[in-house]
Order: C-alpha cells, then structure tokens, then sequence
C-alpha cells in the first residue's frame, strides 16, 4: 500500500482511479483516511463522531463488491462523513446539542442513503454549531473547530468541520449544508470549495416543508472543484418526498472543463449592503478581473440590497428555531446556547405583520438579483467580509471601522439562503497573515453547471495550496 500520506492527499478522482485499478483497495483506503483522522483529529477537532469499525466493515464489503464484478457505484470505495446535523442510521447524530447528546437515528436521511448507495464509506460525523445557529463552530459538547491553516483561528460555520477536516485531508471531500452560508462561510475561511446548488437540486435533510424560510441546502465541500462535482452529482436528483426537489444536472462532471468564454460576468465589492475588509475587497476585485483572462466580460456593479436585508432574515431564522424548539420544556430549554435561547425567544415574538414584511425583503433581493442576472450570466463578491478571525468569539463587532451584528453582519452569504440560487466559495488569495480568502461564484436559478464550470475555469487559472499544513 501507499504510504498515508501519499494517499490521504490524493484527490478523490485520483483515488477512484486507484482503486477501480486494483491499486490500492477500500479497505487500505479507509485505513490510510481512519489513521490521519487519528493522528490530526485531536488537534482539529473536525470529528465529533469516528465510526472505526463500521467504516472498514462497510470498506470490507466494498471490496467484495469490487471481486465479485459487480456495478460499482461513482463514489464506490471513497471515504466522505456528514454532517453532525445530517441524521444517519446507527450513527450518534447530536446536532450540537446537548439535548441530542446520546441519540442515534433509527434511519438515514434520504440524501444518506443515496450517497450510501453511490458507494461512499462514512468515516464519522463533522462538528457543527448547536443546531447549525451560527457561522463560527463550537458547541458546548464538544469546543470548537480549529481552522488547520492556524489552530488559533476559527474555521467558520455551521459546517466548520467538514471544511477543516477536507482542507487538512481528513477527508477527500465531505457533506455539507447551508442556510445562510454554513457551506461557503467555512469553505472561504479554511481554502476549499464549497458549493451550495440551487435550492431543490438536492434533496432537503431537514424535511419537506419546514426548510424553505429561508432555503436550506445541502452540498459538497472538497479541495477542488472536480471533486465537489463528482459528490454532488451523487447528491442531485429529484425525490418524490420532497416537495421542492428538482431534477439533477445529468453529468456536470463531464462538462466541466467546457469553459465559459463569452460570458458576462458582474462583479460587486460588497453587494451594496456589506462593509468589507480593504484586504478581502482588493484580493476578490483582482479575482474578479482574472475572469477576463477566461474569456469573459467583467464589469462592477452597483448592486444594492434593501436596508432591511438583515432583520428579514433574522426574523426568518428566528421563527425557524422557535417553530422547532420553542415549545421545549424548561429544563430542556436551560440546555441550550445562551445565543440560540436567545433567537429562539425573537422568533417567538415575531408577528403575522413581522412575517409578512420580512417575506416582502425576501422579493425585493430576489427582484434586484435577477435585475442583474438580466444581463449577467454571473455574480462575484467576497464570501466573507474578513478572514479567519481568532477562536473566543462569535466574530468582530465592526469591519473597516463600521459595527455590524457578530451574527450576520461579516457574511455575504445569506441574501442567496433567500432566493434559492446557485452560489460557490473558490479560494483566490490569502490575507497579509496567509489566511485563505474566497470569491463567491453565483448563478441564475438551477443554472448549477455554469458555477461549476466557472469555478472550475479560475481553478485552472489560478491554483491554490490544495492540502493545509497545520500551524
């Protein structure tokens, strides 16, 4: 077998390769990812959840699949893990919360077996915020998430651990999701790629009609694009228990190296809401114009959200928590995050004229967004407003000298958890200290394979350090 190393920092094409090449089997795969896991874990904390044994017994059948000739799946062999939010079968599921501490779900999640079918190995469950509430991952269970490229750093939010553990090759790629950002926020502030797909592409975890205000997604993250299209291409395809589901993509994989010359391209400093780290904001414009080199015309716009972006939201996800959790009994209630009894509380006053106005700032983005898709095919900006920030904290209180809500106020990620379209985080530069930076790439609705294959595009431009040396 490869030395660990050697394999662990392969990506997950290559890996496939090799194993449908009899070069290495599913078991010695599954070893290589299990002893990196155990090796670089404790510092990272990226898994709460390690499933040794079930791993390499289902990595044990794997390979007797591969003798026996049978039809092997596209991710057959290859170590991913979910989300701890993501509830699978057999497997302790906390979502962050010590009122989950001890349970284990009785069946996966539609989107769990799919990827079980593709022929995945689940190594174990990533750390996540309690409930995915926040964009920093921590949790009174199990601490935080340490971002690998500085462990005194945090590695973003809700799915933290899944970013940390594919940036420092725990993982090939991994499974995410995002309601306001929790796939592209850790995906910028560790150096992956992360894509959120349209709403619909993939079928929704957290049930058919409790997600949508505002939309929730689930999606890849991995170290480079082709990898994240080969797991959601798995992910994608309409389901008919869920009632927003949408046909997949058919095969983006075998598109992506279509290029996108010819394309118009939008790009937008801070999308006439956001205040924005001057460093960010210089890294992502120069970014933006690299677009040209592709073939694309790029041109900044003078984007603007409505003033009250950020309370619509906040009243959304308010009444979200409270609608799932509001009713917990005291004693249950006192287990929480101060911050998510908190968010809770608002969500419980928040009224039918609170809802109504907020829906009515949900239209507005939308309106103003595909006012510019109108004539763009594409929209640019950065994924966050700073780079990794020192773990402690929910976030900085200002950016560029201007207060912002901890919360929200440091993420470009969430007016796009409104409307439901395509949005990826590429990694294209790093801040005066080397933390990573990411461009966020975003599309008309259900045109998926143009971010992918726009990604993919300045991926080849501009490589990045794919594997993160922990410092």
């Amino acid at each position: 077998m490869r030395g660990m190393n050697e394999i662990t920092q392969l990506s997950a094409q290559a890996l496939s390769s090799l194993l449908r090449d009899g070069e290495v089997s599913c078991v010695e795969l599954t070893q290589a990812f299990l002893a990196r896991i155990d090796e670089l874990n404790p510092r990272l904390n990226a898994l709460c959840t390690v499933t040794h044994d079930a791993a390499l017994a289902a990595a044990a059948q794997a390979d007797a699949a591969m003798r026996s000739g049978a039809a092997l799946g596209p991710l057959h062999g290859l170590p991913l893990a979910f989300k701890d939010l993501t509830p699978t079968a057999g497997i302790r599921t906390t979502r962050g919360s010590r009122l989950y501490e001890d349970h284990v779900p009785e069946a996966d999640a539609p989107l769990v077996r799919r990827l079980r079918q593709a022929g995945a190995i689940v190594l174990g469950k990533t750390n996540t915020p309690e409930f995915g509430h926040k964009a920093v991952t921590e949790n009174l269970l199990f601490g935080p998430t340490r971002n690998p490229w500085r462990l005194d750093r945090v590695a973003g939010g809700s799915s933290g651990g899944a970013a940390a553990a594919v940036a420092a090759g725990l993982l090939p790629f991994a499974e995410g999701s995002d309601g306001a950002g929790s796939i592209r926020i850790p995906a910028s502030l560790c150096g992956v790629f992360g894509f959120k797909p349209s709403y619909g592409r993939v079928p929704d975890v957290a049930g058919g009609f409790s997600s949508h205000s505002p939309f929730l997604h689930n999606g890849p993250l991995a170290r480079s694009v082709g990898d994240a299209a080969l797991l959601y291409q798995a992910m994608a395809g309409a389901d008919w228990r869920h009632p927003f589901s949408v046909a997949g993509d058919g095969n983006p994989l075998a598109r992506l190296d279509h290029g996108i010359a010819g394309a118009r391209v939008a790009f937008s400093p801070d999308l006439g809401y956001f205040p924005v780290d001057e460093q960010v904001a210089a890294t992502c414009a120069q970014a933006a114009r690299a677009f040209a080199d592709l073939g694309c015309r790029v041109d900044e716009v003078a984007l603007r959200l409505p003033d009250e972006l950020e309370s619509a939201f906040q009243t959304l996800w308010g009444l979200k928590l409270a609608g799932s959790y509001g009713d917990l009994p005291q004693p249950q209630a006192d287990m929480l995050e101060p911050l998510v009894r908190r968010l809770i509380e608002q969500g419980r006053r928040v009224s039918a004229d609170d809802y109504l106005r907020a829906n009515r700032v949900r239209e507005t983005v939308w309106n103003r967004l595909n006012a510019v898709f109108e004539g763009y095919d594409l929209l640019l900006s950065p994924t966050t407003a700073v780079a990794a920030f020192p773990i402690g904290g929910i976030a900085p209180e200002s950016v560029r000298g201007r207060p912002v809500d901890p919360l929200l106020g440091w993420v470009l990620t969430y007016p796009f958890n409104l409307t439901g379209h395509p949005a990826a985080s590429v990694p294209c530069g790093v801040s005066p200290d080397g933390l990573p930076i990411g461009l966020q790439v975003v599309g008309r609705r259900l045109e998926d394979d143009l971010v992918l294959r726009a990604c993919r595009a300045f991926e080849r431009l501009r490589p990045w350090p794919r594997l993160a040396q922990l410092a």
